[in-house]
């Protein structure tokens, strides 16, 4: 079945289109018209999360196949014909191919449907890049009601187009956020001993933040601590009276999380005494660690290695970053990987302002998807 050309113009509608977590409102209009059209019935269980079944028999089991389908608060750098025509607003994070992928793998499913054991649920879900995230309530609404098993794929853009990344067990990490507001004592910038100077005391509590993962954490514990956004001052000659800051914390271990988050307190108190400073201080619990099934990994292994060869399969290191389809596989057994989509002189990573994807790559991702969910279902798997 050639669907390479839908993919492409599919691909490029919603890459010229995209729109924020959450308010995904034409981009839900488009995938229901494109679900209707090879007939299903597109549900809404979210203001803008859909999901439809393919039901084959339905005393037998069911795959759902995810894909996020939010895009990020970036301006688009790529002098393309399909560049977004939403500024400031970019598929950055490649969901624009994680719909079209996922709207390619339906196609294929409806019309291969007699050789699958089982039946197939679709999940388009809203808002991955805006923790709490949309998976917590597409399940909440039902999302996962019947079903037995769920895989999802990523498009990276630091991988070779083609090649697929498994993973077994982990695979990404706590994401969480923490915020700091510093508040100490304004003044003249003629006169520092009058004051109680935060942007002075902050540069301070950067370092001993930076210094919790390189000198407190076991070097064999993936950690990481991140100060992201600072905002504080007047103008030059103004000493501030707040601060304030915000970061991240990525870890694969409970202890080492609620470590760090201990730790971060325990710095600011020291402050308190030491600086006569007051403070505030909020942590943030974001998406969990992504644990994968290691048997639905190795079947969606098997069968990216038939399609693509053994050659295109790699196994990197689980991933810092974070990732709600975690919430999915807290519910029911599951796998997600990785689908390279780098252009061979141009690795260029996710989120930024000139990620692009080699568009060979969709019919490949659309193939995986479907083989996957048939083989993981002609195992009749019981966990």
């Amino acid at each position: 079945m050639d669907i390479n050309d839908y993919l492409i113009e599919t691909r490029r509608y919603f890459h010229k289109n995209p729109e924020l977590s959450f308010k995904e409102y034409k981009t839900a209009e488009r995938i229901e018209d494109e679900l209707k059209k090879i007939g299903l019935k597109p549900e809404r269980i979210t203001e803008t999360g859909i999901i439809a079944d393919i039901i084959n028999d339905r005393n037998k089991k069911t795959v759902a196949i995810r894909a996020d389908i939010d895009a990020l608060p970036v301006t688009e750098e790529n002098d393309v014909e399909y560049r977004s025509l939403n500024n400031g607003v970019m598929h950055a994070c490649g969901h624009d191919t994680h719909i079209t992928m996922l709207l390619g793998a339906a196609k294929l499913i409806i019309n291969d449907l007699k050789s699958f054991n089982g039946n197939i649920r679709l999940i388009f879900q809203p808002a991955e890049e805006s923790p709490p995230g949309g998976a917590v309530e597409m399940i909440k609404n039902g999302a996962l009601e019947n079903v037995d098993y769920i895989i999802g794929q990523h498009i990276w853009g630091s991988l070779d187009s083609g090649k697929v990344g498994i993973y077994y067990h982990e695979m990404m990490a706590n994401a969480d956020k923490f915020d700091i507001k510093l508040h100490g004592k304004g003044g003249h910038g003629s006169a520092p001993h009058e004051a109680i100077d935060t942007i002075y005391i902050t540069s301070h509590l950067i370092n001993m933040l930076n210094n919790i993962v390189s000198r407190e954490i076991d070097p064999q514990e993936p950690a990481v601590l991140t100060v992201g956004k600072i905002n504080a001052g007047y103008r030059y000659n103004v000493i501030a009276a707040h601060s304030e800051l915000s970061g991240t914390v990525r870890t694969f271990s409970k202890d080492v999380q609620e470590k760090i988050k201990k730790r971060i307190n325990d710095i600011l108190d020291g402050l308190k005494l030491t600086y006569n400073i007051n403070y505030e201080y909020n942590y943030e619990y974001g998406y969990p660690v992504l644990i994968n099934n290691e048997t639905i990994s190795k079947i969606i292994e098997e069968t990216a290695s038939n399609i693509l060869g053994k050659d295109n399969i790699v196994h990197p290191k689980p991933n810092m970053g974070g990732e709600d389809f975690a919430y999915y596989l807290e519910k029911v057994p599951g796998a997600y990987y990785v689908l390279g989509g780098a252009f061979p002189e141009r690795h260029i990573g996710n989120h930024s302002p000139q990620f692009d994807i080699d568009e060979s790559v969709l019919y490949k991702g659309s193939l995986i998807l479907k083989e996957s969910a048939k083989n993981i279902l002609s195992k009749n798997l019981h966990f």
